[in-house]
């Protein structure tokens, strides 16, 4: 039986049990969210650890998928400074203002 022709399943509270495919393997994924999303994220998954794959096709599958949770985590590190950098800005910038109403008020 392939993940497309495994139902999603209710599990109780815990959410639904979706199977999905990554680098040819079939895992089952419980969660809460859309099925649809679970399959995005799986996708996605699939092809970065595919693309490192690609580099090295006799590099065992571990070892890809090592290689991929540290690119995803690089890209998810960079991400989290660059909306800290945004937030800080944006702090900055509502100080700014509020100092400037402020001294309008005042005058």
């Amino acid at each position: 039986m392939t993940a497309s022709d495994k139902d999603l399943r209710p599990d109780g509270d815990r959410g639904t049990t979706l199977w999905v495919s990554i680098l040819g393997q079939e895992y089952p994924v419980r969660a809460e969210a859309d099925a649809d999303y679970i399959r995005e994220i799986a996708a996605f998954v699939d092809a970065r650890m595919r693309m490192i794959q690609q580099s090295d096709p006799e590099r065992p599958a571990l070892k890809v998928a090592i290689l991929s949770a540290l690119n995803l985590t690089d890209e998810i590190f960079a991400l989290r400074r660059e909306k800290q950098a945004l937030v800080e800005r944006y702090e900055r910038k509502v100080r700014e203002l509020t100092e400037h109403l402020n001294r309008g008020l005042l005058e």
